[in-house]
């Protein structure tokens, strides 16, 4: 212990000594610890941090998949057949998203709502804060409507009143009595309330008993304690194989898909922070050669106090420790920097993340993460101490206490930070390549045409559906409301539609078209699934979608239901190849056959280089939407200017209807591929940082050579280099690492980009001019770097350099 605090307070006095040096290297090691710290407080909070239920790691989630659809909702007689023949679940329960409208106390709102069983909250493992549970006689058709309350939604609605326990609420103009209040641990993204499923369902008991209608949502489970997830899985795999043999129609072709429910919240955030995470790790091993180097140029400085102590009986490994700890001490100063800069990074990415980031909110730096930033210090010290500590150690005493003497160590010296300028470059290459990629794939998406125009649209949803329960009166409401929002100034066209193109699919069908004369018939286990648009006549004006054969909906088509419909080029292409599907036919749902009147442009999911499911449009006669979404486009006016305006006409019809989620397409678009854009800038600013440190760390390596050579240089120069032979001399040397730190670079990022592959768009993980444009950009910073030192070779004073020594 006396001799570390000896070597503790020798370290301490060689930093101070060398300030400006130790300011270099903390500096240095704080940006490529802070980077790491921040990334690794948003995956600790995604990806490492236990969900906060109960023995999370027992719940799963489990959807359907089909080979024409990759999750699809679960219809309800399968889940009571999930339920009652699996052993490994202690609960089982469905979950379905729902809005319901909240009237009685001023204007109507629209609230966020769960449709679930009665064992939802069994299966998550929490108790109400007020009142009790739901219980299975509640989750009954015909029973007295119940509901449970969010924390949130109590405390901002009725101000935390317990009372309210017991008493009644308006919702979707049904008395709904609350049993009970979620505690606020419980945040489940966000719901108002929850309700039980069968009490509360779209559809009468036939329709949501018919094993065809899968709308109860996803099913979430919670093992039994001592099973694991892959056992759970073989017995699904059983009880799938069964209901296909029992319902060959409605389950041909369909499997069970179930993983942990921190993996599906998690999705697809996962492999973007992993991406990060290894940036940042890559960021922190130039910053560690960076700190090496200007290790191994001190150390050659050092080679006579080394050399002295080693006369004076200090052995190789005290003179070894001694450099690692001195090493150690600075990577500590420079996490305790770090951490300060990871806290305004923290600030940073909490701010400008794309808000359906999942866990964003308990994104912090606690304990953990403290914990890891201290032991990535430690290990980063003894990661760029090391080997400098190592060649600086072995010395030729002979040679170092000689005046003016030279050691063969710095031959060697010279060696090893050639190799470490190769692998900064090489880094900085792979972590700029993979940067330069997005931001092409980035450019490219939002340059592409997704088969509609954003441009100038709005829409809002409306909920109509408790005003007006029957079909004619949601025809009269929404003729109303089209009439009105088509004769405010500044609109060019209106209509309302189920769901907005360029998202992900809506609602889907299967469909049984007529070919030949004669209709698919439809075997066990086959689907030709589509995606269902319930539109009004202008829509396609309105969305800026093509129609390229045929025609639209006629207004006396849309009031009278009449059996016509659109279909896009994908089905048309698929079905009738000949061009010749206008008047064809189509069933689904029924057996009324729908004849074809029109073919639409194809319109791609936004963010996808694949087009999206094929579609059919019904008119809004059809099928009455008892909730909507309502679009306008605007000409010549700011759209986000008329959403006060809609807002206002749907008040003016009827106060009781709630609008929600108004914004502009464009925004809605924007937030949906947030988080591949806030991927990409994180990723650019790393890369960044990288090409900064390389520059730095081959700038630092040609002044020290400049420092080392100044004899050899004075020598050249008196027996008649010109300055350019020197000029060129130095730049050649430096770029020769430089080229040889491109080649492996742009080897290993060859390999490496390939991953990247599931985050582009429109382009290929090997680009070439990707790869050029990143490796002529790395040349032209190197360049500047070896400038300077390689001017200052040329001034080099013959006189003053032969008496260097």
């Amino acid at each position: 212990m006396q001799a570390l605090l000896q070597d503790l307070r020798y370290g301490s006095r060689v930093l101070v000594k060398s300030p400006g040096f130790t300011l270099i290297a903390v500096i240095t090691l704080a940006l490529g610890i802070g980077a790491n710290t921040s990334i690794f407080s948003v995956v600790n909070a995604v990806l490492l941090r236990s969900l906060p239920y109960p023995e999370a790691d027992r719940l799963v989630w489990l959807t359907e998949r089909h080979e024409q659809i990759p999750s699809r909702w679960v219809s309800y007689p399968n889940f009571l057949d999930w339920r009652s023949r699996s052993q490994s679940f202690e609960a089982m329960a469905t979950i379905r998203g729902w809005q319901m409208t909240l009237t009685g106390d001023g204007e109507a709102q629209s609230l966020s709502a769960r449709m679930i069983t009665a064992d939802y909250f069994r299966v998550m493992g929490v108790r109400p804060m007020l009142g009790r549970d739901f219980i299975s006689e509640q989750d009954r058709f015909g029973a007295p409507f119940v509901t449970m309350l969010s924390h949130a939604f109590w405390r901002a609605q009725f101000g935390g009143d317990p009372e309210v326990v017991g008493g009644t609420i308006t919702l979707d103009n049904k008395p709904f009595t609350v049993v009970g209040v979620m505690p606020q641990e419980f945040q489940e993204q966000g719901p108002a309330l929850w309700v039980p499923t069968e009490q509360y369902a779209e559809l009468p008991p036939s329709g949501w008993f018919n094993r065809d209608n899968r709308i109860v949502g996803n099913v979430i489970g919670r093992l039994k304690p001592g099973v694991t997830i892959d056992q759970a899985r073989a017995e699904m795999k059983s009880i799938e194989q069964q209901l296909i043999a029992e319902h060959p129609m409605t389950n041909g072709g369909n499997t069970i898909q179930m993983v942990t429910l921190q993996e599906s919240i998690v999705g697809d955030t996962r492999r973007s922070l992993l991406l990060l995470f290894a940036a940042v790790g890559v960021v922190l091993l130039i910053a560690c050669a960076n700190v090496a180097n200007l290790l191994l140029a001190r150390a050659a400085t050092r080679q006579k106090e080394f050399a002295i102590r080693a006369a004076l009986g200090a052995s190789r490994w005290r003179l070894l420790r001694q450099l690692l700890i001195e090493s150690v001490m600075m990577s500590v100063l420079g996490g305790g920097i770090g951490l300060l800069l990871a806290s305004w990074g923290v600030d940073l990415i909490v701010k400008f993340a794309p808000p359906d980031l999942p866990r964003l909110a308990s994104v912090t730096i606690g304990w953990n993460v403290l914990g890891f930033t201290l032991g990535l210090s430690m290990l980063t010290g003894i990661i760029f101490g090391i080997a400098p500590a190592w060649q600086s150690t072995k010395t030729d005493l002979h040679e170092a206490l000689k005046e003016g003497g030279r050691s063969s160590s710095d031959a060697r010296s010279g060696r090893l930070r050639n190799v470490f300028v190769v692998a900064e470059v090489a880094l900085a290459m792979v972590l700029l390549a993979g940067a330069g990629l997005l931001i092409k794939s980035l450019a490219r998406l939002l340059a592409s045409d997704p088969g509609f125009n954003p441009q100038n649209v709005v829409t809002m949803q409306i909920l109509p559906r408790e005003a007006y329960p029957s079909r004619a009166q949601l025809m009269v409401f929404h003729s109303q409301l089209l009439e009105r929002l088509a004769a405010m100034p500044g609109v060019e066209a209106v209509c309302v539609l189920n769901d907005r193109p360029g998202f992900e699919p809506g609602w889907q069908n299967d469909i049984n078209p007529e070919i030949n004369g004669e209709y698919l018939k439809i075997n066990a286990g086959e689907l030709i699934n589509v995606d269902w648009g319930i539109i009004t006549s202008d829509y396609f004006k309105t969305m800026g979608i093509p129609i390229k054969q045929g025609r639209s909906f006629t207004e006396q088509e849309i009031a009278q239901g009449a059996p016509v419909m659109l279909v896009d080029e994908q089905l048309a292409n698929r079905f009738w190849p000949q061009g010749d599907a206008l008047g064809k036919h189509i069933k689904y749902d029924s057996a009324t056959p729908i004849e074809i009147i029109g073919i639409a442009g194809d319109v791609r999911t936004y963010g996808s280089e694949t087009l999206g499911r094929i579609k059919i449009y019904t008119s809004f006669g059809r099928s009455p939407l008892p909730r909507s979404t309502v679009a306008v486009r605007s000409a010549g006016v700011d759209p986000e200017s008329l959403i006060a305006a809609i807002k206002g006409e749907v008040r003016a019809i009827n106060p009781n209807v709630p609008t929600d989620d108004a914004a502009t397409l464009e925004s809605q678009l924007a937030r949906h591929i947030a988080p591949r854009r806030f991927s990409t800038w994180l990723l650019g600013v790393f890369a960044g940082v990288a090409l900064l440190l390389a520059a730095v760390g081959i700038y630092g390596i040609m002044s020290y050579a400049v420092t080392q050579r100044t004899r050899e240089l004075g020598i050249r120069i008196a027996l008649g280099a010109q300055k350019l032979d020197v000029f060129s001399l130095m730049i050649g040397q430096s770029m020769r690492l430089v080229l040889a730190g491109l080649a492996l670079g742009m080897l290993a990022s060859f390999a490496l980009t390939r991953w990247l592959k599931s985050l582009l768009f429109g382009v290929s993980p090997a680009d070439p001019t990707t790869f050029v444009l990143i490796a002529l950009l790395l040349t032209a910073v190197a360049l500047v770097a070896c400038y300077l030192p390689a001017r200052r070779a040329t001034k080099v004073d013959p006189m003053v350099a032969l008496r260097y020594e």
